[in-house]
């Protein structure tokens, strides 16, 4: 009986911690991961319209990947700078896009 009373707790752990955590929750929207001193979330997210982004989640289904590093080339240029230290320029499929050569 011992034994049937710790297999039921260990078996019981997961479920109830579980629900103490916060699974399955999207990914923050673009505007919040953009920094720049002194500026806040909503002077990032003007920033990202005026650099092409069409919303504050980032996303844009019909985007070429050309257009969404020149967006995210835009950015930088602008003065910001990554919280989660994404650079889409850095990442091996993305360097022979135009908008991640470097300026000559």
């Amino acid at each position: 009986m011992y034994w049937k009373n710790i297999a039921f707790a260990i078996c019981l752990l997961p479920v109830i911690s579980a629900c103490h955590a916060r699974p399955f929750q999207p990914p923050p929207a673009e505007s919040t991961q953009w920094l720049k001193a002194g500026s806040s979330e909503n002077e990032a997210f003007q920033s990202m319209l005026a650099c092409g982004y069409i919303n504050g989640s980032g996303t844009d289904a019909k985007a070429t990947t050309e257009q969404r590093a020149e967006r995210f080339q835009c950015m930088k240029r602008a003065g910001y700078s990554r919280r989660d230290g994404l650079d889409l320029c850095a990442q091996p499929s993305f360097h022979p896009l135009k908008a991640c050569a470097p300026a000559h």
